[in-house]
C-alpha cells in the first residue's frame, strides 16, 4: 500500500501529541492526590486539570481504578530509574540519592500509607515500593553485605532498609525539622558508624 504525501509526518505527530496527553493526565492525578484523598478525586476533577475531555480519559483508562494503575506503574518506572543510579559501595552518593528521592516523594509515600488499607491498589503500591527498597539496599549497599555473614547478615540488613526509610526520613526532616541537608548529613554519620564498625 502506498502512504499518502505526508502521512508519516502526521502519524509522528498524533503519537507525540497522545504521549504528551498522557503525561498531563499522570501529572494532574499526581497533584490532585498531594491535595485530595484518593476517594475525593473524580475522573472529572483529573481531566480539568489535565486540561482534556473527561471522554478522553476513560477512553484511555477506562476507570478511574485503571488511571490509578497507570499513574502508579508511571511512578514506579521514575523511581526505579532514579534510585538505581546510585553508585554501589558509596555511601555519601547513596545517602544523595536517597535524600534527593524523599525530597521529591516523600511525602507521596508517607500519604500512600496513610490511605494503603482503605484502598487496595495503594496497597499494593505500598508494598511494591516496600520491597523495591529492599532491592536497592540489596543492591547499594552489597560489598557490605557481601561481607558480613550468617545471621549478622540479616541483621546488618535489617538495619538499612530502617536507617533509609522514608520513616526515619520523616523524622530527620519533619519531626525534627533539619533541613535537607543536615538529613542527608544524619543519615550518612549512622550508616557510616554501622557500616565501619568491627564485625562481631
Amino acid at each position: 500500500m502506498k502512504l499518502e504525501p505526508g502521512r508519516p509526518y502526521r502519524m509522528v505527530a498524533r503519537a507525540e501529541q497522545v504521549a504528551r496527553t498522557g503525561e498531563a493526565i499522570i501529572a494532574a492525578s499526581l497533584a490532585l492526590y498531594h491535595e485530595l484523598w484518593l476517594d475525593e478525586i473524580t475522573l472529572e476533577m483529573v481531566a480539568a486539570r489535565a486540561g482534556v475531555s473527561t471522554k478522553t480519559l476513560v477512553r484511555r483508562y477506562g476507570s478511574r481504578d485503571g488511571l490509578v494503575d497507570a499513574v502508579g506503574r508511571t511512578l514506579a518506572a521514575t523511581v526505579a530509574e532514579q534510585r538505581f543510579q546510585a553508585r554501589v559501595g558509596d555511601l555519601t552518593d547513596i545517602v544523595l540519592n536517597l535524600i534527593a528521592h524523599y525530597e521529591r516523594n516523600g511525602a507521596l509515600a508517607l500519604r500512600n500509607m496513610v490511605q494503603a488499607q482503605r484502598f487496595p491498589r495503594i496497597g499494593a503500591l505500598v508494598e511494591h515500593g516496600r520491597a523495591e527498597h529492599r532491592q536497592w539496599v540489596e543492591h547499594v549497599f552489597a560489598p557490605w553485605l557481601t561481607r558480613a555473614a550468617g545471621p549478622e547478615a540479616e541483621v546488618l540488613r535489617a538495619q538499612l532498609v530502617a536507617l533509609t526509610d522514608v520513616a526515619f526520613w520523616q523524622v530527620l526532616r519533619n519531626d525534627l525539622g533539619l533541613d535537607e541537608r543536615r538529613t542527608a548529613r544524619a543519615v550518612e554519620g549512622l550508616l557510616r558508624v554501622l557500616l565501619e564498625r568491627e564485625p562481631r
